[in-house]
């Protein structure tokens, strides 16, 4: 979770919005599946260090964006934009892991949809938004990623929640899937903790399947006809980029 924004040229008040991101994690249901990681003042070369310290799921920039990019931190202690081609370059070399970027500044709808097409889905602003109305879809956006909610109901239940609160069309950030992205499915939890799918009826025969991750040890599973159905379960694996061997066994109980 990242921020720019210059003394001088005043903003957003980032300093609450992480605070904020990080009560709710910490008071999640499924916190033990995710890691908040935050820094203020940041540069555009700072955004490398942190991909490559962290390998995060989610790349989130809080603070001013223009015509150009978002605008990060210059020496002088003003700003500049950062050009989005070269972001999106930049997240395609050294973010391969990134499968959300949110965009919580005003006017980043566009950006957010050229990011997307690189890291999965991408969350931005069509226009101006305030600042205690950016902090609250933050925070409630977490919040329900936090319960185990994918991207997609996690988006429109925190875009909800502000719009209850008065939230204009402008103020609606917009959530762009990939090419290759089911925000419907998308979980940003850590492997090890997401929730059990819930049953969706029987299936014919039992799949016995291996899978694994690039780097990781192998993971072993037996579906059986009570669990949820192999489509469900394929979708599953591949967002979250595990390849997987299946192996149809025939079910003789019935």
């Amino acid at each position: 979770m990242l921020s720019a924004v210059a003394t001088r040229l005043g903003g957003p008040d980032t300093g609450t919005e992480q605070r904020q991101v990080d009560q709710v994690i910490r008071a999640a249901r499924y916190r033990n599946g995710l890691a908040l990681h935050t820094a203020q003042a940041v540069r555009g070369d700072d955004i490398l260090g942190h991909l490559l310290d962290y390998e995060p799921t989610v790349l989130h920039f809080s603070g001013h964006a223009s015509d150009t990019g978002v605008r990060v931190l210059a020496p002088d202690g003003g700003d500049v934009p950062l050009v989005t081609r070269g972001l999106a370059d930049l997240l395609a070399a050294a973010g391969k892991k990134v499968r959300l970027v949110v965009l919580n500044a005003c006017g980043t709808d566009f950006i957010a949809r050229d990011l997307a097409q690189v890291t999965g889905c991408a969350i931005g602003y069509p226009g101006e938004v305030g600042d205690q109305t950016a902090i609250t879809f933050a925070a409630q956006f977490y919040r329900c990623v936090g319960a185990g909610m994918a991207v997609g109901p996690a988006h429109r239940a925190a875009a909800a929640v502000i719009r209850m609160y008065g939230a204009g069309d402008g103020e609606i950030p917009v959530l762009h899937p990939g090419p290759a992205a089911n925000p419907d499915i998308l979980s940003l939890l850590h492997p090890a903790h997401l929730p059990p799918p819930p049953a969706q009826g029987r299936i014919p025969n039992t799949t016995a399947f291996l899978a694994h991750r690039t780097g990781t040890k192998r993971y072993y599973a037996l579906v059986t006809g009570t669990t949820d159905s192999e489509e469900h379960l394929r979708a599953e694996l591949a967002s979250r980029n595990m390849n997987a061997q299946w192996i149809q066994v025939e079910n003789n109980r019935g």
